[in-house]
């Protein structure tokens, strides 16, 4: 599972050495969005009460698409990164670490095309569920996702394209044992559970697989980025559809100086949280599913090209 990460690495790396050879160069064409914003906050005095603060979040999206006739291979590498710095608390925001590829085979004179498709999913970093908390909550590959599958792909026009697979599969590992004992991302008795040899488990998951994407700059100073993944496990409770959906708004306000909202809901059945339904359960524990929705404002500065500004 460590070599999946240099993999992914040094997958870009070799795109870009590839950038030697003038035909191959033409060939791929490159995108990218990057931002960092950061927030303070200083109290002295301030009969309301609060903390002195920093906030500072990060976001880079790359992406190569290579073509060649009716052939198309499009790599995207997301990564996006928040910490809140306090007096003796200091907990993550933000953590999301993504690569997804797909190979394309348009059929002639068409919008659709025969596709393979592969996404991996982690995060970077030690998670927790509150700042004083020592006991973490998820780390680097608990949880990971690595999803793959055959299916078809839609592009009715640039920045919009859908992917839809009848046949896919989904992993989630967990190569921490003491998050895997928990039963947080998965129970542990459900079908389809095998152990590692470091303690860890992975769960196997075969559905029906949907992945959305739509970018959109409607102005030179409003772009829109948003991505929707939907998978139905066919092994088990098929109608407990696992929802993703991100969207992320750059207004630019001068220059490169840019406010950002970023947006995400996730509901997974197989994942506890702690406040399910809104309300904390009794012994603060993960021990029933809910939706997850996560929301980060901020000022800072971001650059776009390619086919993010289209």
């Amino acid at each position: 599972m460590k070599n999946l990460l240099l993999s992914i690495f040094l997958a870009f790396g070799l795109m870009a050495h590839a950038q030697n050879d003038s035909a191959t160069a033409k060939a791929w064409a490159w995108s990218g969005l990057y931002s960092a914003s950061m927030t303070q906050t200083s109290l002295s005095n301030w009969a309301a009460g609060g903390n002195n603060n920093i906030n500072i979040n990060g976001l880079l999206k790359q992406m190569g698409v290579y073509t060649k006739g009716h052939w198309t291979w499009s790599n995207l590498l997301e990564a996006n990164f928040g910490y809140n710095f306090q007096p003796n608390l200091n907990n993550k925001t933000d953590d999301r670490l993504e690569f997804t590829s797909r190979v394309d085979r348009q059929f002639a004179e068409s919008k659709w095309s025969t596709s393979a498709f592969a996404n991996f999913r982690t995060q970077f970093a030690d998670g927790f569920s509150k700042p004083e908390d020592t006991v973490r909550i998820s780390t680097f590959m608990a949880p990971a996702y690595l999803t793959y599958g055959l299916g078809a792909t839609y592009k009715p026009r640039k920045g919009f394209s859908v992917y839809v697979s009848p046949v896919t599969v989904k992993q989630t590992i967990v190569i921490d044992e003491t998050l895997s004992a928990n039963n947080q991302f998965y129970d542990r008795a459900a079908p389809n559970v095998r152990s590692l040899s470091n303690g860890g488990t992975y769960r196997t998951e075969m559905g029906g697989y949907l992945d959305l994407i739509y970018n959109k700059s409607f102005s030179p100073n409003l772009e829109v980025a948003t991505k929707l993944n939907l998978f139905s496990n066919f092994l088990d409770k098929p109608q407990n559809i696992d929802v993703n959906w991100e969207t992320i708004l750059l207004m630019k306000v001068y220059s490169y100086l840019t406010v950002s909202l970023q947006l995400q809901l996730m509901y997974d059945h197989d994942i506890n949280v702690r406040y399910a339904g809104g309300i904390e359960t009794p012994d603060g524990a993960f021990n029933a599913p809910g939706t997850q929705f996560k929301q980060i404002l901020g000022v800072g500065v971001a650059y776009t090209f390619g086919a993010y500004k289209k």
